[in-house]
């Protein structure tokens, strides 16, 4: 039974590195479709490595499409904080993910967002190797970190 548990985890784990390696180079997440070309198995069988993959909560399938929603700190959806990097734009699921993005990439980056309360835009430049650039700045973080997944797409 080990070596079952064994494959099925290296699996997964050759699954999530295919989609964090095509978002990272694209900017957006594969469809179930090019997952399924890519491993050889059906659509159905990517969603369903998808819906695995989402009880680690790194990444989170849709619940009306079955595609990828977030591959944290990636969007699969436009939002308010778009994160330019030198050759590729991603969409960042938050503030946190907004900054989380460089530093996962190691790179540096141009970040436009805006402003929660009165919507003014907001430009921040972050250094791959000393971080934000900017001295000045909140980001308010709405919920605690343990309830963060209660209802991720509002936190």
């Amino acid at each position: 039974m080990t070596g079952v548990v064994d494959s099925q985890s290296e699996t997964l784990e050759a699954t999530r590195v295919f989609i964090y390696t095509h978002v990272a180079d694209t900017g957006i997440p594969p469809t179930s479709g090019e997952i399924a070309e890519r491993f050889e198995i059906t659509v159905d069988e990517a969603r369903e490595r998808l819906l695995i993959l989402g009880a680690t909560k790194r990444i989170i399938a849709s619940t009306t499409t079955g595609e990828i929603w977030m591959s944290g700190p990636f969007s699969a959806l436009p939002t308010r904080f778009r994160v330019h990097g030198p050759t590729v734009s991603w969409w960042a699921n938050c503030a946190w993910d907004m900054l989380g993005i460089p530093a996962s990439l190691n790179i540096s980056a141009r970040i436009h967002t805006s402003c929660a309360c009165c919507d003014e835009s907001v430009g921040i430049d972050v250094d791959a190797e000393t971080g934000p650039r900017e001295e000045a700045g909140i980001v308010h973080i709405l919920l605690p970190a343990r309830r963060w997944y209660e209802d991720i797409g509002f936190t």
